[in-house]
């Protein structure tokens, strides 16, 4: 049995998904903390792929960056927990949170997919569009 794309991001999620139940039940933040870029980055994978199920190498490109830096402010915040120093009012791990990724994940991801839907995506809703007849 030969596993697709979908099949292969659908694993994925299931297991970051078990990862985070396991986290929650035996109290591993780690699994549960980690499994947001993961799964960020299977979503965002997914929603990109046409209907042919291929992915176009620009977008591509863009998702994979998106999720670099979304990964490492979340391995930045993990760092700075001990920190004593503030930013903005903020302990650091906080503020990165609140200044850093909540506005990346808030603006960044829909501007994102709207420029993946745009490129990429509109292609299969134009191409099979039927046509009005008088």
């Amino acid at each position: 049995m030969k596993l697709d794309r979908t099949d292969v991001l659908v694993l994925v999620i299931g297991i970051a998904s078990l990862g985070t139940a396991l986290g929650s039940l035996f109290d591993i933040w780690h699994a549960v903390y980690y499994a947001v870029p993961l799964l960020t980055v299977a979503f965002m994978l997914m929603g990109s792929l046409s209907l042919d199920g291929a992915w176009h190498p620009a977008n591509l490109t863009m998702i994979v960056a998106f999720c670099a830096v979304l990964a490492g402010l979340f391995v930045a915040a993990q760092f700075a927990l001990g920190s004593d120093g503030m930013l903005g009012g903020l302990p650091v791990s906080t503020a990165i949170f609140v200044y850093m990724i909540w506005p990346l994940t808030a603006v960044g991801a829909p501007l994102l997919y709207a420029a993946v839907h745009k490129s990429w995506l509109m292609h299969d809703l134009t191409r099979d569009a039927p046509t009005l007849a008088s």
